[in-house]
């Protein structure tokens, strides 16, 4: 024990003799130093830039529109078959120029998720449905007609299939319709 201790008092005088010739306070400033202004200014920047390039992508709507309003119309004409088959009563789904809606001797039902008001969805301003026509279900959940409904949207169109059985589904650009 007593070697080690020598070597701690000849460590701390060497250290003592060091700080005399001014070396103390370059150890001193290499303890504290920290990022310089010109890193921090690229890092801002290049984060900057990242967020400028990226944010339009996650923000904006544009290729989910017309996706969104495929899947309401899916909603809505399973809707009306549902209610057809539970209430007996003939229930259309209307597809118009600027809406669709779901209606029980021409009068909209009630929106199930909000029940004050009635089931109408307006269209997005740069989304088209085609055919525009109207689809009765009668009792059974049969329909009168069978159309292949085309909804397009900015970078997206979307089929939804009413097929003579009552099955409805939406077919998109990852498979075809069935004939």
């Amino acid at each position: 024990m007593a070697e080690f201790e020598g070597l701690e008092i000849f460590h701390d005088v060497h250290e003592r003799r060091a700080c005399d010739r001014g070396q103390c306070r370059r150890r001193a400033r290499a303890a504290t130093a920290g990022f310089t202004l010109l890193e921090v200014v690229t890092v801002l920047v290049m984060a900057a830039i990242l967020a400028a390039v990226l944010a339009p992508r996650f923000i904006g709507t544009t290729g989910f529109t017309g996706q969104t309003t495929a899947d309401k119309l899916l909603m809505a004409a399973r809707y009306a078959e549902t209610l057809a088959q539970n209430q007996g009563v003939t229930t259309s789904l209307v597809v118009g120029t600027g809406s669709f809606s779901v209606t029980q001797n021409s009068v909209a039902v009630a929106n199930p998720t909000l029940q004050s008001a009635s089931l109408v969805v307006p269209l997005p301003a740069d989304v088209t449905i085609t055919p525009q026509t109207t689809v009765s279900f009668a009792r059974p959940g049969v329909p009168n007609a069978t159309p292949i409904f085309t909804v397009a949207g900015p970078g997206s169109t979307v089929r939804v299939d009413v097929t003579a059985s009552g099955y409805i589904y939406e077919c998109g650009p990852q498979g075809a319709c069935l004939p």
